[in-house]
């Protein structure tokens, strides 16, 4: 088969992350209300973000969270949602890629305060997948602003794939539409390790285990097993949260020719307090590849994102979180935005 490649339809820079950086630096330098002095104002942050990439979520996928744990015999439940648009089609000599759909994942989490440095929690991932809702809007956009769109006119807008194929019969890859599919369970506990005397500065170690569910791309993926630090450290009106990781790789034995074995990630995020109840954040979040041997960067290399917005709680019980993610560059197989809103509750 000829090689046809093929880039994105969006370019690897765009104005809008230029004015979007401005923007957040400018909340950021506007300073914060006045009122609580700066030791009194909690961490409101990170962001909750999670890759939804179909090409990342053969296994297991990192969701950032914060450092801290819940407070001793204290339970905690969280709903995040992420809403992306995703196209992708690329070729080489061995392999032909197409993906068109949005994707809504819904993430349900229940935490248990074992110990007073001590959780223990899991979570349910649901996926709703369909045609691509806003191709049209998101083509008359890039039109408008002179991004242009690639290889993207050549193909019907409203549509829907997730296929990876060898060009001829085998098949890798294709998964039907699905509406609230089971995508996994991950079971998970995390240790405090360290905190200051102020309590603006934690360290913790989690360990996941994510069993795939019914809708796993695979569809006969097995467990797989994850170890992360999680570190978050307070100067001033100034939060710095970040992560380290990695993860075992086992899909499905027909998708072990073309998986590594085993990834690794990470996540650097700066939060801008804006007073007791909100604050601006801003964080990078990256992953090792999950497919190898295509030699091609929008499928085998590592994906990248920029994710803001906002965080902040009502009252002493609920938190939330809402963000918009952006693949930088945009030739790596992230998806090319999400939508992320976390609502949170604690007893």
């Amino acid at each position: 088969m000829a090689v046809r490649p093929v880039s994105r339809h969006h370019g690897p820079m765009r104005p809008s992350h230029r004015c979007s950086a401005t923007l957040f630096v400018l909340v950021c330098a506007s300073g914060s209300a006045p009122g609580l002095a700066l030791a009194q104002r909690p961490s409101l942050g990170p962001l909750t973000f999670e890759e939804g990439s179909p090409l990342q979520r053969v296994s297991y996928t990192p969701m950032m969270e914060g450092a801290d744990v819940v407070g001793q015999g204290e339970f905690a439940a969280d709903i995040w949602m992420g809403f992306s648009n995703i196209f992708e089609q690329d070729s080489t000599k061995t392999h032909v890629l197409f993906l068109d759909l949005a994707r809504l994942l819904s993430a349900v989490t229940v935490r248990w305060g074992a110990t007073e440095s001590l959780e223990v929690g899991g979570r349910i991932t649901l996926e709703t997948t369909g045609a691509g809702v806003l191709d049209s809007f998101i083509l008359g956009w890039h039109n408008g602003l002179g991004f242009g769109n690639a290889n993207r006119d050549r193909f019907p807008n409203d549509q829907y794939a997730q296929r990876l194929t060898d060009g001829g019969s085998e098949t890798f890859l294709d998964v039907p539409r699905e509406t609230l599919g089971f995508e996994d369970v991950r079971l998970f506990a995390k240790w405090r390790a360290l905190r200051s005397e102020d309590e603006r500065s934690v360290m913790s170690l989690r360990a996941v285990a994510r069993i795939p569910g019914a809708t796993d791309l695979g569809g006969n993926g097995r467990t797989d097993v994850a170890l992360m630090a999680l570190g978050r450290l307070g100067i001033g009106a100034w939060y710095g949260h970040a992560m380290l990781g990695g993860s075992t790789l086992r899909p499905s034995p027909e998708l072990e020719p073309i998986m590594s074995g085993a990834s690794v990630f990470m996540t650097l995020a700066f939060e801008r307090s804006l007073g007791g109840s909100l604050a601006a954040v801003l964080q990078f979040q990256a992953q090792s590849a999950v497919l190898e041997s295509f030699n091609h960067r929008e499928i085998d290399q590592a994906p990248t994102n920029l994710v803001f917005g906002l965080a902040g709680r009502v009252g002493d019980s609920w938190s939330w979180d809402a963000s918009f993610q952006e693949d930088i560059p945009a030739d790596t197989p992230s998806v090319d935005f999400t939508l992320g809103l976390r609502v949170s509750r604690r007893w």
